[in-house]
Formats: C-alpha cells, structure tokens, sequence
C-alpha cells in the first residue's frame, strides 16, 4: 500500500510540475474539464501501477515517468519541443555559456532525422567539412534511429582530444539529383569550444565586415559596437555574415536588426489564443544608414532568419547566398524544480510583411552556390562586388 500511495504522490507531484506554469488558465477551466482530464491521469496511475506490480522485470519509477513524458511531447510530431533530463538541461546551459567539450555543431530533428543545422565556425565539425543538411546517420557505430536528440547532443560531446565518427548522408546537388545520397563516415577529435560571437574586420577600405555565429544575450549591443569601430577605420558600407548560424534568443534578433532599421517592426510572433504582438525595432540602439548586404546559407536558421527577413521585407539591404533553413517557430524553457526542463514550442512569428517562412525558408535577393572545390569564399566575393558597386 505504501508503494502504491508512493507511486500516486510522484504522478500527482509530476503533473504540478508540468501545470506550474499555467495554473491559472488550468483551475479556470477546471469545471468543464476536470472529469475528463481526471480520468486519463487515473488510466496513466493504474497503468504505472500495473507495470510496477505485474511486469516480468523490476522497473524504476523514474524511468517509466519519463517515458511518459517523452511520449506524450512525442505525440505532438514538433522535433523542437522537447523533455530535458537534468543532464540534458546542464548541456544545453553549458552551450549559451559559450564552453564546453565537443565538436562544435548545431543539429535538430527534421523529417524525423537527426540533421546537421550548422558547423559552428573554427571548430572540429567545420574543420571535418560539415554541411547543413548533412544527416547524421550514426554515432560511434549506433544507429541515431528514433535517437532522442538530446542523448546524440550527449554522445557527441565528450573530453577534448578524444575521437567521435559520425556517418553522415549527405544530399546530393540538383545536378546530380538522379544519384543516391552520399553516405560516409568522418571521424573528429573532439575539442574545447569556447565560442566568440561577434568578430568584424574590414575587407577593403571602405567595407566593414562583421560574423554573427550565434544570437546570444548582448550580442546586439556588440554589434553596434562593432559598427562603430569598424566606421572609425573608415567602413562606409557592412556585410554582417549570418551563415552556419543556427539562432538564438528572440530578443536579440530584435537588436541585431536595430543596427540596420530605424522605424517599423522586427518581427510579429503569435501565441495560441493571442493576437499577433508586433515586435519594433530597439530604440536603445541608432542604426547606420549604410549600404548592407547579409549573408546566408541553408544553416542560417530562426533568429538569423528573423533579421535576413526583416531586412528584406524593409528593404535595407540585399541578402546573398542560398536559401536559409526554415524555422519559423519559437520555443520556451521551463525548468521544473528537480533541475531538468521541458523546451516547447510556444509560438509562430511572422516577418514584417507577414510571411512565415516554416519549412520553406528565405530565398536570397542574389543566390550564389557554395563551392566546395575552391577555396575561394565566392559568396563573400559576390557581396563585397554588390557594395563596392553601390559606392562608386
């Protein structure tokens, strides 16, 4: 009786957990719902209860509730709403510090399939010619099949100066469309990646460069930093390189566009039974008026598509390179109290001109090809001919 009482306290605690943040809107409709909702938590409890008492094996409470959970997330086929373990939540917190062990990629689910968004630049996973797109078909030999993210994210990562092999199916290009899809393994010794957000330089006298890899807090006040010094060293046009980044926080989008538009929206995101909230540009930043090109590719993802869009939809410069990744929704982070978190999607946005861009992506205003045969940076090449043209 005692482990039975036990097990209906763990449940009930978990489902607190889990309403925490909406208890409000729960007790107001719990009136209508509280029967039907009741009963499936009663078929959940006499489920456990069963397993617990009759199943051939002795099982673990913990595992079978997390099971639970990661099914129910499941269910809703979003590979960006997600359950994460304590571990899992410290990993993810480890990554926004900007330190940790590993080969330095960014990947997601897509089409249910662990996929490559982007190498992170100077690390192993670009060194190993990575590619967004690319899917990562094993770790170390074991099948990512139904692997859950997070646990791939902790394969992956590991002591600097050890070995990972990733087998990796790449797409073929349109030319070889016929083909099958290249399979192969890439073996990487993994290292310390400490990551540096923003880094500018100036290409040509008058061209100021600056690399966004990831939109962490404060990098939109970096930025303008950034521009500054780079006009004092005489810059009177920018490229700002948003490729191989794979997003960020919301917040800073917003920022990182105020560098560039002085008036109008950022971005317009939608909540379930909410009117879309228009996002304006940040009035704590003074956006330059100079000749801008942005540069993307197809590992350019959320929050950098939030800045390519709103610069395309205001019409403030030309975006050059290859179509970006396509996502078009916003998750939040819950922690819960016993140190794990649950990642959920929790809205759409929109840019300026009311395009979402989900699973279709943006298209450049100037496409140019990566070219894996040279070493030249051709797209690089072809954004600083566009600005030199549109000084002389």
């Amino acid at each position: 009786m005692f482990k039975k009482n036990r097990t209906l306290g763990i449940i009930l605690i978990l489902f607190m957990l889990v309403t925490a943040g909406s208890v409000g809107f729960f007790f107001h409709k719990a009136q209508a719902n509280q029967v039907s909702e009741l009963n499936m938590f009663k078929k959940l409890f006499v489920i456990v209860d069963l397993v617990k008492r009759s199943y051939v094996e002795e099982t673990d409470i913990d595992t079978l509730l997390t099971g639970a959970i990661d099914g129910m997330l499941e269910s809703l086929d979003d590979p960006y709403t997600v359950y994460l373990p304590p571990r899992d939540f410290e990993n993810m917190q480890e990554e926004f510090d900007g330190k940790y062990g590993g080969i330095g990629i960014v990947i997601t689910m897509k089409d249910k399939q662990l996929t490559v968004v982007s190498p992170i630049t100077e690390t192993p996973g670009e060194r190993a010619g990575l590619e967004g797109g690319d899917m990562i078909m094993a770790i170390d030999g074991v099948s990512t099949k139904d692997m859950p993210m997070e646990e791939a994210v902790g394969m992956m990562k590991g002591e600097p100066g050890t070995e990972v092999t990733l087998t990796i199916k790449r797409k073929v290009s349109e030319e070889e469309s016929a083909k099958e899809p290249k399979e192969f393994d890439v073996d990487i010794v993994r290292e310390e990646i400490e990551l540096s957000y923003v880094n500018s330089e100036m290409k040509t006298d008058k061209i100021g460069y600056i690399r966004l890899s990831q939109f962490i807090d404060g990098v939109g006040e970096e930025i303008a930093t950034e521009i500054e010094k780079l006009h004092k060293e005489g810059a009177e046009a920018y490229i700002l390189d948003l490729r191989n980044n794979p997003g960020g926080l919301l917040s800073e989008a917003s920022k990182v566009a105020s560098n560039f538009i002085d008036k109008g929206f950022v971005v317009h995101v939608k909540e379930r039974q909410r009117e879309k909230t228009s996002i304006p540009v940040y009035s704590g930043i003074t956006a330059t008026d100079a000749p801008l090109v942005i540069l993307v590719n197809g590992g350019s993802a959320s929050a950098s598509e939030i800045v390519t869009g709103a610069i395309q939809d205001n019409e403030r410069g030309v975006i050059v390179g290859e179509k970006t990744f396509g996502k078009g929704v916003v998750q939040s982070v819950i922690p819960l109290s016993d140190g794990s978190a649950v990642k959920l999607t929790t809205a759409k946005y929109y840019t300026p001109k009311d395009r979402f861009i989900h699973h279709q992506g943006i298209e450049p205003d100037v496409e140019v090809k990566y070219n894996p045969d040279t070493e030249a940076d051709e797209q690089l090449d072809e954004a600083i001919k566009i600005l030199e043209d549109k000084l002389n």
